[in-house]
């Protein structure tokens, strides 16, 4: 991916670009919380953590775009912000972590780290931890979200 398509994609998950007729822009990060159709797609918080992998360079400059910083802060705050009665207990679990690992991944490249230490939330969950290796616990089951 490119950081011009990367900027686009972000566009759409942080329900910023223009073209609301496009169907990223409904299934985007944001799009699928308003109005919520029942289900998380992990799809975007994948696309999203993509998104900032092809802006690893962008990030870098001491000045920095400010549509990334604007898509990047809606995406964190109106993920937060949105996180309403329409999801189940579990649901808010898993975007609360994803919205985490997002905003984790997010300071470490503000902050000039290595992409070991700036994608690190992100590996871990894929490995099946959660952002600091905690276990959370779903209809007393042990979980690893």
């Amino acid at each position: 991916m490119t950081a011009k398509e990367a900027k686009e994609l972000l566009s759409f998950h942080s329900c910023r670009n223009e073209n609301v007729d496009d169907p990223r822009w409904e299934n985007g990060f944001l799009g699928s919380l308003r109005p919520f159709k029942g289900r998380l797609d992990r799809r975007s918080l994948d696309e999203v953590i993509e998104c900032l992998r092809a802006l690893r360079e962008e990030t870098a400059f001491s000045e920095i775009d400010r549509t990334i910083v604007s898509d990047m802060a809606n995406i964190i705050w109106l993920g937060k912000a949105w996180a309403g009665n329409e999801l189940t207990n579990e649901q808010k679990i898993y975007l609360k972590t994803w919205i985490d690992i997002i905003e984790e991944c997010w300071f470490w490249l503000l902050d000039a780290a290595d992409d070991e230490t700036a994608f690190l939330p992100y590996r871990e969950y894929l490995e099946g931890k959660t952002l600091y290796g905690e276990t959370v616990y779903l209809d007393g089951k042990r979980t690893f979200i």
